[in-house]
């Protein structure tokens, strides 16, 4: 048995905010430690089943010491949200405390969960979020497509650990090649149906029973490279917004890359209109695609380069009210062009989130004394919803109406 220490963070939207620090027992039994053994697969979620996106409200975000990330991001992580850092006994998690101690790292806002690991890519092996068709939070597992015992287990770990229900949909899958729109959308590159024997029909039927995935976006990698991530080179900011990467005509990749960025303008988005597509210049690879979204922050990859700026800029014209925050890589681990920010964190959605979905308009509109708007209002706290307090306030090019 193995002892854990986290704070659960208790936020009910209008009624209270709290904080609990608990000690409990973690336990492995059951669980395959064999890399071919180790996955469980189990039954699909009851359906409709909806993905949870990376910008949606996030409850902490997962990293792992030995770090793959700054302490000074440490630092902004949990100036942002609770962080829950992996590792692998309680002296590391004792050399973890005192590091970030040191770099000014809030503790309050800080626990650890106890598991072996083999790497500090928490977004490629950790666990993929969705609400089920009754509205109750899960935790989705794959088969992870390295040879890392320790990694793989994560998930499983985390979702024994949280008591949450589990899922496990056997395919070979890896974080850094996932991302969704919360709705019914995912994208992924094509290393999502030869890692699983180019079973295509497999791959898509697995994908819209464990996560309700029926538009499914599986693109070539235009980057080229061993890893074939797509967050290499683009990243959903929004259910109509994808940023994706741009070079230099004579870049080996220009062709490619242009070629993709046309290709999303020309699908609709899941609210069904084209996506904006956003383009961040990276005529030297680099990885300002690998950003991580949480709570109304973005942490940018930057590279002490004079296309920072210029790359902050696009976050902040495509994701007003959202506040853009440049990362410098540390010089043990610096960012590379296939391993950056997004890569080493992966953010934990809020099981309690206020979830309101609505068809926006688009384009221009026919002139009319009322323009009628719906939205679809879950509490996921399990709080009632006060009609009376409920009302909407429409914006119109970024400024309220009158």
């Amino acid at each position: 048995m193995k002892i854990s220490y986290r704070i659960l963070i208790m936020i009910c939207l209008g009624l209270c905010l709290g904080s609990v620090l608990q000690a409990s027992q973690v336990s492995a039994e059951g669980l395959s430690f064999a890399w071919e053994e180790r996955f469980t697969q189990t039954a699909a979620p009851f359906a409709p089943v909806r993905p949870i996106a990376e910008f949606e409200p996030a409850s902490s975000v997962m990293i792992r010491y030995p770090l793959g990330i700054p302490t000074t991001l440490v630092v902004a992580l949990a100036q942002t949200t609770d962080v829950l850092c992996l590792v692998g006994s309680t002296s590391q998690m004792n050399s973890a405390q005192n590091s970030f101690s040191s770099a000014g790292v809030n503790m309050d806002r800080v626990s650890f969960m106890i598991a072996s690991t083999d790497s500090y890519w928490t977004r490629d092996y950790g666990p993929w979020f969705l609400f089920d068709g009754n509205g109750e939070y899960g935790v989705l597992d794959f088969q992870y497509n390295r040879p890392r015992p320790g990694d793989n287990m994560v998930p499983e770990i985390y979702a024994n650990e949280f008591d949450l229900p589990y899922y496990g949909m056997n395919i070979k899958q890896t974080g850094g090649n996932y991302m969704t729109d919360g709705i019914n959308t995912a994208a992924q590159t094509r290393i999502a149906y030869s890692e699983n024997s180019n079973n295509q029909t497999n791959v898509n039927t697995q994908m819209q029973n464990y996560l309700g995935i029926t538009n499914y976006h599986v693109v070539q990698d235009p980057n080229n490279t061993y890893i074939d991530h797509i967050d290499c080179w683009g990243k959903f900011l929004a259910p109509d917004k994808i940023l994706i990467r741009s070079v230099p005509a004579s870049h080996p990749q220009y062709n490619a890359i242009e070629a993709t960025a046309n290709y999303f303008a020309q699908q609709n988005c899941a609210w069904g209109y084209p996506y904006r597509v956003y383009r961040v210049n990276t005529p030297q690879n680099q990885p300002y695609s690998n950003s991580l979204i949480l709570n109304k922050r973005v942490f940018v990859p930057t590279m002490n380069s004079s296309y920072d700026a210029a790359a902050l800029q696009v976050y902040a014209q495509a994701l007003p009210g959202y506040e853009i925050i440049g990362v410098p890589g540390s010089a043990y681990t610096p960012w590379e062009s296939t391993d950056a920010l997004h890569c080493r964190t992966h953010e934990i959605p809020d099981a309690r989130m206020l979830d309101i979905s609505h068809q926006p308009y688009f384009g221009d509109q026919n002139y009319s004394g009322e323009y009628v708007f719906s939205a679809n209002i879950i509490a996921h706290s399990g709080a009632a919803l006060n009609a009376d307090s409920l009302f909407g306030l429409p914006r119109m090019l970024s400024a309220p109406m009158d």
